[in-house]
């Protein structure tokens, strides 16, 4: 049976395809060409110092002194072998092939004469050569050493197939890497122009044609001129509907001769006698009963809309089209298709996402003493000012969405963005990057809530759950695509130059709102002009904890989440992994899992487990498996621990995050405060565990050590999943 797909799902599925394909193929032959080229400029470069030693030792064998007796040879070897890591060891040989010298990064030898063979004559690192796609002839060089024409031994090098193995792994995640956002970005952009090419404009003339087609009218073909395929099929309607009016006159005539005086003359003439008959009926003195007035309104409006069919029927034949009416134009421009601000979303959250897997260490590199604060606290400072701003922001920008509209709020958002992105790249010290944070996370929180209200105002109660998703599905594409991009673009080009990127970006996306949101997409007029405030009122923000159960879910499960994802996530893993050597681009590869988790777990868990009665105890699920991935801590440190972590974090979050919101949606005291006032006051103390994360995994860091203050963590996050679990069995008993 062949399945039933949309037109997007379609073409998305070919794009994908061809793009994997293409990938797949690209990664092959550049990782075999990276090999290869690697191989070469590793050799070349081994080879030149091996030269340099090779004249050395010649000089000295022409005065007539024999290998065995030149003195601390081996400690030139191992000097070589500093300045070439690529190399794994280098020897020197007799012309019996017995090592006389060696070194590797270990050890250096001056070995006995006649007791030791070379590794040269056996190889035994042929098999795993093998099993790394590479031979002898590509990892050793052997520079034989003479003497008045004669062979007096050899310098042996062997390159380490483990290296070349593991910079071709590296460069094959990059490819794998690569080939993941670009499916992402696909999605994206090509959603974006199939509904602005194809699936909106075919929307909007398919409205047209049910307008105007009861009336023998065409549509506006201007509207459709720059639109291709859709402007043909615009124009065969037209010449249809010309066709079939100029068919109905002719038709007409056999039976009205008379309408040779004009199309609508005739039929005028006989709807003004009615309109006669009517006004007889209506007046006072005529000799005729007295209709009832909703009869002769009826009749007024069939007569409207007579002649208005005439009248459009007479320019139809002429081959014109009549104006739209202004209802028609308010109309067309409201209906904005809300997936347009995908791609902005998009754009804009990867911005933001390019320096989430190195901040720390920017801050770090901007590291000077402030008030005593030890070096991990300050460095968590700029981290929680950017969460505090951004908290602060996001409820005075909502209520301005609300009296101002979203559209000019956005720009501004993300003008304060960009400035915020380039500020930053030129900070000199610590005080001046928090100032230019804050303003980046203002534009980051304006931005945010314009988004949201774009796709409040632009879908019906019934298609905003769908709206939202989406909303929340870009958001999460552009964040994990701009940790990995970010990252890699920092071993490139530094960690300041990812922020003047993160500029650009954010131009982009100002760019395309302002390209996109125009014409028929701009953005209608707010409905009032109000006040900049929060939603709520100040009283409220402490009277929700007389409610027990948003107090138990607040304090219990959501500020602790948040300070394991700012605290653990954003702040420790950079840093810890920074400090065991992980490649930059490793790290941003390790966030991103947490990313993926909620964008394909999140979702699964949804459909796999929709009974409303299970949350409170996926609130509790998510903490435990928390707590358990922090305490694990405890027993396996190290790169691979740290990966498992993250992704068991982002199981956890998958369970306990929407949960949480959901549950809190239902207490008595949002109900009673309202979902605009109870939810912005439940996100603006949830936002304290964003705050408090970094400044308390530094002091931690700062007091106990990296282990230590991840265990901490999990004991912390562990004892307020036990009190959440004696709540809920309290509430339990309690319940009638």
């Amino acid at each position: 049976m062949k399945p039933d797909l949309s037109l997007k799902v379609n073409v998305f599925l070919v794009a994908v395809a061809v793009i994997i394909l293409g990938q797949a193929a690209y990664s092959y032959f550049n990782i075999n060409a990276f090999q290869s080229s690697h191989v070469s400029t590793i050799r070349e470069k081994a080879q030149s110092a091996g030269q340099n030693l090779k004249n050395d030792l010649e000089y000295v064998l022409d005065m007539g002194i024999s290998l065995e007796r030149i003195a601390r040879l081996e400690d030139n070897l191992e000097n070589i072998l500093a300045d070439l890591p690529e190399v794994e060891f280098m020897e020197i040989t007799d012309t019996r092939d017995y090592t006389l010298f060696f070194a590797d990064h270990n050890q250096a030898l001056d070995i006995e004469p006649g007791t030791s063979k070379s590794d040269f004559v056996h190889k035994p690192y042929v098999s795993e050569l093998s099993r790394k796609g590479l031979t002898p002839e590509d990892t050793d060089i052997s520079l034989p050493l003479k003497a008045q024409g004669q062979i007096q031994g050899h310098i042996n090098m062997h390159i380490s197939g483990s290296v070349i193995h593991a910079q071709s792994r590296q460069i094959m995640w990059d490819m794998l890497t690569v080939m993941f956002t670009s499916l992402l970005l696909t999605f994206e952009f090509l959603t974006f122009f199939v509904i602005y090419y194809i699936s909106h404009p075919l929307s909007v003339l398919r409205r047209d044609i049910s307008r105007s087609y009861p009336r023998l009218m065409p549509v506006d073909r201007d509207r459709y001129a720059s639109l291709g395929e859709i402007s043909v099929l615009a124009d065969y309607y037209n010449s249809i509907i010309k066709n079939q009016a100029q068919r109905f006159a002719t038709g007409l005539r056999g039976f009205l001769p008379d309408l040779s005086q004009g199309l609508s003359a005739p039929p005028r003439q006989q709807t003004e006698k009615i309109s006669g008959l009517v006004q007889e009926l209506e007046a006072p003195e005529s000799s005729h009963p007295q209709a009832p007035q909703a009869a002769l309104q009826k009749i007024r409006v069939c007569l409207q809309k007579v002649n208005t069919y005439w009248s459009d029927l007479a320019i139809s034949m002429e081959g014109g089209s009549r104006t739209r009416a202004p209802a028609d134009r308010d109309e067309a421009s409201g209906s904005v298709p809300y997936s347009l601000i995908r791609p902005l979303i998009f754009l804009f959250i990867m911005a933001d996402g390019f320096s989430l897997s190195f901040f720390p260490m920017y801050v770090d590199s901007l590291y000077e003493p402030i008030m005593g604060l030890s070096r991990e606290m300050i460095i968590g400072l700029p981290i929680a000012a950017f969460m505090l701003t951004m908290a602060v922001s996001m409820p005075l920008a909502g209520s301005m969405t609300d009296s101002r509209g979203w559209f000019r709020p956005l720009i501004i958002g993300l003008l304060l963005n960009a400035a915020g992105h380039f500020l930053t790249a030129m900070a000199q010290d610590i005080l001046w990057l928090i100032v230019f944070r804050c303003l980046a996370a203002v534009g980051l929180g304006v931005v945010f809530m314009c988004c949201q209200r774009f796709v409040i105002d632009n879908t019906s109660l019934k298609a905003r759950s769908m709206g939202m998703a989406g909303f929340l599905a870009a958001f999460f594409s552009g964040d994990i695509c701009g940790t990995v991009i970010g990252a890699m673009l920092a071993e490139r080009i530094g960690y300041a130059n990812v922020f003047y990127v993160s500029a650009l970006f954010t131009c982009l996306a100002l760019i395309f709102a302002v390209l996109v949101f125009r014409g028929e997409f701009r953005p209608a007029k707010p409905q009032s002009s109000g006040g900049f405030g929060l939603p709520f009122k100040a009283s409220q923000l402490f009277q929700v904890f007389r409610d027990r159960e948003f107090a138990a879910v607040l304090w219990l499960q959501a500020i602790p989440a948040k300070l394991v994802l700012v605290g653990f996530l954003f702040f420790f893993v950079p840093l810890y992994l920074s400090s065991i050597d992980a490649l930059q681009s490793n790290i941003g590869r390790v966030i991103m899992c947490y990313g993926i988790c909620l964008v394909f777990a999140g979702p699964l868990i949804s459909h796999l487990f929709p009974q409303v009665y299970l949350r409170k105890y996926f609130i509790l699920l998510g903490g435990l498996i928390t707590a358990g991935a922090m305490l694990s801590f405890a027993l396996f440190s190290g790169f691979i621990p740290i990966l498992v972590m993250v992704i068991m974090l982002g199981i956890a979050h998958s369970f306990s995050v929407s949960s949480q919101a959901s549950v809190i949606s239902e207490t008595d005291i949002v109900k009673k405060l309202g979902p605009g006032a109870g939810m912005g006051i439940y996100r603006f103390w949830e936002r304290a565990g964003n705050v408090a994360g970094p400044l308390v995994m530094g002091f931690l860091i700062a007091r106990v050590g990296y282990e230590s203050s991840v265990v901490l963590f999990g004991i912390l996050t562990l004892v307020s999943s036990i009190l959440y679990l004696g709540f809920l069995i309290r509430r339990n008993w309690l319940s009638p």
